[in-house]
């Protein structure tokens, strides 16, 4: 049986079932979940048209139908079994990924800024200081994540969360003021802040690893700056 605090909405169920087992034939996931066959037909076949899940058929008769994660659902599904593991809500995982991994669109943005009209600076110098507010989030939320033998790095991380939270509230009060050019260097300072962590958090993957926390080092990689820019 799957276990009692995974979230009981059918498609997440299904989806964590097939993310643990690996591969499962549709009669596996049928027993582990207790849903019936037509709930288990109609769901699958449901994530597999959105790209969460995949299928292989097997040769010989009659063929079995094989169901795995695709790549996008083994992170959709990673997120929400870390969220169900912590006290943190899945769509605050969801959007720190996707905020972080758009660092590199924000730092393009930066360079363009001068070419656009003050309004349209003003907009998207906000939209830059929200995704910065984001990414302290997410490096506060691994701090405190941590296992209690990663103290130390936790304490790092928590330390460069607190300088990125300065820079985004001193973004806020220059844009306040209408000082964009302003806003958009403290921008700039977060970025540079945030990719200077980028070998800690690589030491905090690799030590999370060791100790088979392999999806909350997932988490943290995916989170690392150097891993989303090569994206």
């Amino acid at each position: 049986m799957i276990n009692a605090r995974i979230p009981k909405e059918v498609p997440l169920t299904l989806l964590l079932t097939v993310f643990k087992g690996g591969k499962l034939t549709m009669t596996e996931i049928q027993k582990k979940t207790n849903f019936s066959t037509i709930t288990v037909l109609d769901h699958v076949n449901a994530l597999i048209e959105v790209g969460l899940l995949e299928e292989e058929r097997e040769g010989g008769f009659p063929k079995r139908r094989i169901i795995k994660t695709t790549k996008e659902g083994a992170r959709v599904a990673s997120l929400i079994n870390l969220a169900d593991t912590t006290n943190y809500e899945v769509t605050d995982f969801i959007e720190m990924g996707a905020k972080a991994g758009r660092m590199a669109a924000y730092q393009e943005t930066l360079t363009s800024l001068k070419n656009m009209s003050a309004s349209r600076e003003y907009l998207i110098a906000e939209l830059l200081l929200k995704g910065i507010g984001v990414l302290t989030s997410g490096l506060a939320n691994v701090a405190r994540g941590l296992p209690s033998s990663l103290k130390e790095k936790g304490d790092l991380l928590m330390q460069g969360a607190s300088r990125l939270e300065a820079q985004y509230e001193e973004g806020q009060k220059k844009l306040a003021k209408g000082d964009i050019r302003g806003s958009t260097i403290e921008v700039s300072k977060a970025l540079s802040e945030f990719s200077s962590l980028s070998k800690l958090m690589k030491e905090v993957v690799d030590a999370l690893k060791e100790q088979k926390c392999e999806e909350l080092a997932d988490f943290v990689d995916y989170l690392n700056p150097k891993t989303t820019q090569k994206e």
